[in-house]
């Protein structure tokens, strides 16, 4: 705070200011405008350092408005709005409700169907986070998850299985093992790997889903049902039969027999049992047809050895003897 001598003309001296203290920052409403001295009564009240962080914010809620009444352009416009007021207020790029702002960015262009534009602005959210917090912080991991949203809808499969990758890296060590969203995205990556067509990894990240804690008992039910569908694609029956009577038993004790999802997997299980039963049975014929070509390979074998030895012994009888000289 200052204390001025009202008699003596502008600028102050040295001499006229007791202490300083830092309060709340403000920013002049034009680019040319800067601080003005210390003033009272009407002059006080014509300055002209009006923009506050209450006037960003109410930008900010304004655009989060428009967006629910999907009123796009004036949402886009509004949420530019305040992250220039924010810019000005804070004079810095790293702050954390201007990383909010690039989110309401994205989001909205996402919604217009700018996909681009939408990952840009999330990659820099993004980038705003990690450079205020760190790598590790708690606000990262949603900015990850807008990226790999926008990444994911966008085809860009590779990036946002990248950013899946790093939520579930920061989310086992901030909230540990046990934290109930990572079987959540194990559940994600083994969607995307299955709708690529790729089963073993699609399988390896079911299992590992399931292997995580899931408080949604439905949802684990029919993470089991979907891993014993594509051990069905890979031939592998019997483990399919195993894991579909896992997920019959779940559904059986949440839902109810009479439910829907309990008699397909009911159907299901007597289909797996069928297909597990004639395959087990075909593998055995095909051991018992290999264990014949073994014995009689061997046979052959042995008989073929038999003639050799009979073919050099006659050799050997037929061999002239060498006559003893004089």
């Amino acid at each position: 705070k200052g204390l001025c001598d009202t008699a003596q003309p502008y600028p102050i001296s040295s001499s006229n200011i007791v202490d300083v203290l830092p309060m709340v920052k403000h920013a002049a409403s034009i680019p040319c405008e800067g601080f003005v001295p210390c003033a009272s009564g009407a002059a006080a009240a014509g300055s002209s350092l009006h923009i506050l962080l209450p006037d960003a914010k109410n930008a900010f809620e304004s655009a989060k408005v428009h967006l629910h009444a999907r009123a796009l352009p004036q949402a886009l416009d509004l949420v530019q709005e305040a992250t220039s007021l924010y810019q000005r207020v804070v004079d810095s790029p790293l702050h954390i409700r201007i990383s909010r702002c690039l989110d309401l960015t994205a989001v909205i262009l996402f919604q217009a169907q700018e996909m681009e534009l939408a990952a840009i602005n999330a990659e820099r959210a993004l980038a705003v986070s990690i450079q205020i917090g760190g790598f590790d912080c708690a606000e990262v991991i949603p900015a990850l998850s807008l990226s790999t949203h926008i990444l994911l809808n966008s085809g860009n499969i590779a990036s946002g299985v990248k950013h899946i990758r790093a939520s579930m890296y920061l989310m086992e060590v901030l909230g540990g093992p046990r934290y109930v969203e990572l079987s959540n995205l194990y559940q994600r990556l083994g969607t995307i790997y299955h709708e690529i067509g790729s089963f073993i990894n699609a399988l390896r990240f079911y299992q590992e889903a399931l292997s995580r804690k899931n408080q949604d008992r439905i949802t684990e039910g029919m993470l089991s049902r979907t891993s014993a569908n594509i051990l069905a694609i890979l031939s592998q029956f019997k483990a399919a039969f195993e894991t579909e009577k896992r997920s019959y038993h779940t559904f059986l004790t949440t839902l109810g027999e009479e439910h829907e999802l309990t008699k397909n997997s009911a159907s299901t299980l007597k289909n797996y049992m069928k297909k597990a039963i004639e395959q087990g049975a075909r593998s055995a014929e095909k051991d018992k047809k290999r264990e014949e070509e073994e014995a009689a390979d061997a046979v052959a074998k042995e008989i073929k050895a038999d003639e050799e030895a009979e073919e050099k012994k006659k050799k050997k009888k037929k061999k002239p003897k060498k006559k003893k000289g004089n």
